[in-house]
């Protein structure tokens, strides 16, 4: 069995321990908990191939000495509703002059609201450099009737939207930085930390790409259970919350999570490092050619950590500014989500989470 396949099934075996203490808690009418390990389980998987960082044992000790701030938090306004938010923070350089670099963090689902924001922050730049797998060859732009995603489905379910579909990429000043599938395929054919961790990175990456395309069994049962949320107005504002708090505790990093196996890590840090290499190169290419313009870097909020760490060391710029956006939000009191439901989940997380620790 595959380590995809195992975490699954990791998920459900210990959802059955899971729903008796929870069952003790809430009364049995508003017991809405049995599919929350399985929604964990899914969006861990969804979110490791939206951007989930991943680092060295060399960067994780420069990070523990200054390590940059998160680029993802959870905010409560008021008494009634959770946030996520993202960052987006820009950068100077720590001597002379230089064009200032904005990394732009997205979560790849999120309110229209949010996305109409983002698009005009980036519009507002000369220069976006964006994520996109293969992405030199062909438009970004997702089309639902011709394309399958996980992401686009689960966004669906949560009345929410798809970055693909609300970002228009068709801009003169958008160029994409990132690596092609068939570069991105070559990495996990070499370079592994032992013999075969490669090549089962390799074989992680097709059948995550599987799933989050929904052409493989375990795939169309993801696509079918999360379709299943949307059409239950508490499951889907409660799956929200999971979502946001889940995101809040890991601050969009799995390499915390030290039950990942070995071949997942380098999944990660293929999916993180490698592509970063590739933004960094860009922006050194713009800082040579001396272009007075401002240089902004849109990837997914769990690539920046790793980047803020190479412009520093690389380039030697410093942070100097940092906004926040609210991607997605949840008034609990009008979902009528009770304090004991809350309480609840969030130990539910905490408890799916230290498994994953173990």
């Amino acid at each position: 069995m595959s380590s995809v396949r195992a975490r699954f099934g990791k998920f459900r075996f210990r959802a059955a321990g899971a729903i008796q203490p929870l069952q003790r808690l809430l009364p049995r009418r508003e017991l809405i908990f049995p599919p929350a390990p399985v929604v964990l389980g899914v969006l861990l998987v969804v979110f490791s191939l939206s951007g989930c960082s991943s680092a060295s044992k060399d960067q994780k000790r420069a990070a523990a000495a200054a390590g940059p701030e998160s680029y993802m938090r959870v905010t409560r306004p008021d008494a009634d509703t959770v946030q996520l938010q993202i960052a987006a923070r820009s950068f100077n350089p720590a001597r002379g002059r230089g064009p200032d670099i904005w990394l732009v963090g997205a979560s790849h689902i999120g309110e229209s609201n949010y996305f109409a924001t983002l698009q005009k922050r980036l519009d507002a730049h000369p220069l976006v450099l964006f994520e996109g797998v293969g992405a030199r060859s062909k438009k970004i732009k997702f089309n639902p009737g011709e394309e399958s995603s996980v992401q686009h489905t689960l966004a669906t379910s949560l009345g929410l939207v798809f970055q693909l579909s609300a970002i228009d990429y068709d801009r003169p000043h958008f160029q994409n930085s990132d690596l092609t599938l068939a570069q991105l395929q070559a990495l996990f054919q070499s370079g592994g930390k032992a013999e075969g961790q490669s090549t089962k990175a390799g074989q992680e990456f097709q059948e995550l790409l599987q799933v989050m395309d929904g052409s493989s069994f375990l795939g169309a049962l993801v696509h079918f259970g999360i379709k299943l949320i949307g059409a239950n107005p508490r499951l889907q504002a409660m799956t929200k919350v999971i979502l946001i708090e889940l995101l809040g505790q890991i601050k969009g990093d799995m390499a915390q999570l030290k039950g990942m196996p070995p071949e997942i890590q380098r999944l990660l840090e293929v999916i993180i490092q490698e592509r970063n290499k590739v933004v960094v190169e860009d922006v050194k290419k713009e800082l040579a050619a001396r272009s007075p313009r401002a240089i902004a870097v849109f990837y997914g909020a769990g690539h920046m950590a790793d980047l803020e760490k190479r412009l520093r060391a690389d380039l030697s710029y410093v942070p100097r500014k940092t906004v926040w956006l609210t991607a997605m939000s949840v008034n609990t009191r009008q979902a009528g989500l009770s304090e004991t439901e809350l309480d609840g989940m969030r130990k539910l997380i905490q408890w799916q989470l230290d498994s994953l620790n173990q």
